[in-house]
């Protein structure tokens, strides 16, 4: 069913073919399971291999469309029946480890932050936490598979925090190693703009606001499941942070609101980025699963 696969800076993208219709989707290979989530977060398959002289696999199906999930469930379940004399002795040897040349670069860090597995915000807002805690020279290693942490907020919330950092490939997911230098960055222009609710929608295309945002509003008060976005879902009571990011690469959603009125949007779809009334206006036309979280301070 897959086709295409190429090697990014970590896990694989690939082509999921049902028929005559073809998915993009990243491809995570841990050591006894395989997750293939579509690029616009439209369904998530996870494959596990359990037991060593009989060997079971456990299928596992998000699809926000029925006629997706039956017709992976029918294809993947035709292939391990196929497959299934290869699977097996496949599992019996020994799976590759990280690169030696890796873990080699990598330095030891005592204190780990894994957050595989989490969606934005909760990579950015755990991260935060620990490096509060911390003191100027200490480090953090924080391990990471969401594509949208990796690739936008994370480093801008090292930068806000004042840390030095890190990226390591570690296959199936990314190693920030996390210096702290001092004392997080202040800006004045932010706190001032929070406090007057003056030119927000101009700041919300600043990625060191998104970062400062998340470090203020980092209690997160309702999680909603969703298909889809829509304009409804920037409602909420009182001063507060509305994130949401697909299971794929599909999109990344950050909206000030106070109760009725939208202060700001930024919404990020792979190369695409839209602000305020643009982002609005698109909403609807983003399709996936995903959740978004309501966050106050």
């Amino acid at each position: 069913m897959l086709a295409d696969v190429r090697r990014l800076n970590w896990g694989y993208s690939a082509k999921l073919k049902l028929g005559k219709i073809s998915f993009p989707v990243l491809v995570k290979a841990g050591k006894n399971s395989l997750d293939i989530v579509e690029e616009e977060g439209k369904f998530r398959v996870h494959l596990e291999l359990v037991g060593e002289k009989d060997l079971h696999v456990t299928i596992r199906i998000e699809a926000s469309n029925e006629v997706v999930r039956s017709s992976l469930e029918e294809g993947i379940s035709r292939n391990l029946k196929e497959y299934a004399e290869s699977i097996c002795k496949f599992s019996k040897e020994k799976t590759p480890e990280t690169p030696m040349i890796t873990s080699f670069m990598k330095p030891f860090v005592r204190k780990v932050l894994d957050v595989r597995g989490e969606e934005c915000p909760v990579p950015e807002i755990a991260a935060k936490k620990e490096l509060t805690k911390m003191r100027p020279g200490e480090e953090l290693e924080v391990l990471v598979d969401h594509p949208a942490a990796v690739d936008v907020t994370l480093p801008e919330v090292a930068k806000l925090m004042n840390c030095k950092y890190e990226m390591f490939n570690m296959g199936d997911y990314v190693s920030f190693i996390m210096l702290k230098l001092g004392d997080p960055v202040s800006n004045v222009r932010y706190v001032e703009a929070l406090k007057t609710r003056q030119g927000i929608p101009e700041l919300m295309k600043d990625m060191g606001f998104m970062a400062f945002l998340y470090s203020v509003f980092d209690k997160i008060v309702k999680q909603v499941p969703v298909d889809g976005l829509s304009p409804e879902l920037l409602r909420f009571d009182g001063l507060s942070l509305v994130s949401s990011a697909s299971i794929g690469r599909g999109w990344l959603l950050v909206a000030l609101v106070e109760d009725e009125k939208i202060l700001g949007v930024m919404l990020v779809m792979r190369e695409q980025r839209l602000w305020n009334e643009d982002a609005i206006s698109h909403l609807n036309k983003v399709k996936g699963i995903g959740n978004v979280f309501y966050l106050k301070s």
